[in-house]
């Protein structure tokens, strides 16, 4: 650590120095005065750690050259030189803050021991500001996360605090071009989970650090979302090829299998959602491109886009068998899609493979991915979709299909999942009386065993609002109450309605009623 000598004794700064050099070898003497005024020059200068002072000098005694080092805001921690006579300064010098004390003549005990302790005080308030700061930055991070889910997850009016979302998210107002992916992470991601994803991070960062803004995040399970922003076109086809990179430097540093689904590029900040949902479709498709393969959205397109699909009334058919978890009719419905599949004779078996995908993401696109991780036969069967590629005959197929039907229904019974429920009015419930708590549309998507995706449009439907906007409005009634029937301060209320930036409590309190808190408060409406 750095310290200063300040006393008008020549003598005195010469054995403070020859002692510090000699007993505290972690100390440097980083410069030496002989008065007040020059003390103070060389403190805001050099700014060291520790200031060692005579009280009585010329010019400016030593408080009165704290005192002024104070007010222009030095962090120093002061030792002061004091005789047995000087007891009103040492008074003077407890009410600057100074703790330390030596007498004269030093020993060299009595000042080792005392830097010594100045040291652990110092280094004691380093790790406290340190743990402050790495507090701020998980505040940070996960109101970042927090709004970048917001945006991903949005539905087509996401309007009512984008702007507000994109800054709390620390997306520019100026970005005009959008790309969404998906990572999906293989089961060897376990360890790198628990530990943090920081490894990945840097390669995330680092391969695509010519685009202007990549924002990543653990999305669910073993999924990482990413949104890449720029303020010109992006080239697709480089960022693929970037993305391609990405993968291979993942498994080739890290020895992570990775998957990853590409949405296409977006000029606008309100259709993010648009280009992510494209990206997790792209990713579903794994089961015919491979585990470990890069999957553009304009591919999958050209994989399906000219071949009729199996019709909807018989996708809605087994669904209804599905939802009413009636094994024996879910058979029944397959049959009957088998059946049309065996009259499309110019299907490859590359064709039958997708409409087998197709069938299979609209019969579970309810069930949500990350409840689906935690059951086995599922995990190896459904998610990772690799069995269907082995498969090249209908009959044996129809046969997988069977087995992932009867998968669900059991997957669905072990957890209690009743077979028709109003599941939205079961939502809005539980946000009515958990308001307070972070509850994104992905963690409900988790609890009522949904898709996120199909949960976010089945809001819509249902309700005629997306889901954030529903959040923010119970939100903001509930705060309209405790404003109305309380004194508590807006700050309080703030944090009590689940929001935890008062600024931005105040932009959508303002948004959704026309007024500030402060105003409703002194006005609210009459009865």
């Amino acid at each position: 650590m750095k310290i200063v000598v300040v006393d008008d004794e020549k003598g005195i700064v010469d054995g403070l120095q020859k002692m510090i050099g000699r007993y505290i070898p972690e100390c440097e003497i980083v410069g030496v005065a002989y008065n007040g005024m020059e003390g103070a020059k060389l403190i805001q200068e050099r700014q060291p750690d520790i200031v060692i002072s005579d009280i009585r000098m010329p010019q400016a005694d030593g408080l009165y050259m704290i005192q002024m080092l104070k007010e222009l805001g030095c962090q120093a921690k002061f030792i002061l030189l004091s005789g047995y006579a000087d007891f009103e300064y040492a008074r003077r010098g407890m009410q600057l803050g100074v703790k330390f004390y030596l007498n004269k003549p030093v020993e060299e005990e009595e000042l080792r021991d005392c830097v010594c302790k100045v040291m652990d005080v110092i280094r004691e308030e380093h790790a406290k500001l340190q743990e402050v700061d790495e507090l701020k930055q998980e505040v940070n991070s996960r109101l970042m996360e927090s709004a970048l889910r917001d945006i991903i997850e949005g539905g087509s009016d996401h309007t009512v605090h984008a702007e507000e979302l994109l800054q709390t998210a620390h997306i520019p107002m100026d970005r005009t071009h959008f790309v969404c992916a998906l990572l999906e992470f293989e089961s060897n991601m376990g360890p790198m989970m628990e530990s943090g994803l920081d490894p990945v991070f840097r390669h995330v960062d680092r391969t695509l650090g010519q685009y202007q803004g990549v924002f990543r995040f653990r999305y669910l399970g073993s999924q990482v979302a990413m949104i890449v922003t720029h303020d010109r076109a992006i080239a697709y086809e480089e960022l693929v090829r970037d993305i391609q990179r990405l993968k291979d430097a993942l498994f080739r540093e890290l020895k992570l299998s990775v998957t990853i689904g590409i949405g296409t590029v977006i000029e606008k900040a309100a259709g993010i959602h648009i280009s992510f949902e494209e990206a997790r479709h792209s990713l579903s498709y794994k089961i015919v491109k491979g585990s470990g393969a890069v999957i553009a959205y304009p591919d999958i397109l050209t994989l399906s886009g000219k071949r009729q699909a199996v019709p909807e009334d018989m996708i809605n058919k087994l669904e209804a068998c599905l939802d009413n978890m009636d094994e024996e009719a879910c058979v029944g419905a397959i049959r009957e899609i088998f059946q049309w599949l065996e009259e499309e004779r110019e299907l490859s078996p590359v064709d039958l493979q997708l409409q087998c995908l197709n069938i299979l993401l609209s019969s579970a696109r309810k069930l949500s991915l990350e409840q689906l991780q935690q059951n086995d036969f599922l995990g190896r069967n459904l998610l990772i979709l690799d069995g269907l590629s082995r498969y090249l005959t209908l009959d044996r197929m129809e046969a997988w299909m069977n087995q992932m039907m009867k998968g669900i229904i059991a997957f669905k019974l072990e957890h209690n999942i009743s077979k028709k429920k109003d599941v939205i009015a079961e939502i809005k419930d539980y946000v009515s009386k958990h308001y307070a708590e972070s509850i994104s549309l992905a963690e409900l998507s988790a609890r009522f065993y949904i898709n996120p995706y199909y949960l976010s449009q089945l809001f819509k439907q249902k309700t005629g609002d997306t889901y954030l906007t529903f959040l923010a409005q119970t939100r903001i009634n509930k705060s309209k109450e405790l404003l109305e029937k309380t004194d508590l301060k807006v700050y309080e209320i703030c944090q009590m309605v689940g929001y935890s930036d008062s600024q931005h409590f105040a932009k959508v309190f303002e948004k959704l009623t026309g007024c500030k808190p402060s105003e409703y408060r002194k006005n609210p409406p009459i009865p």
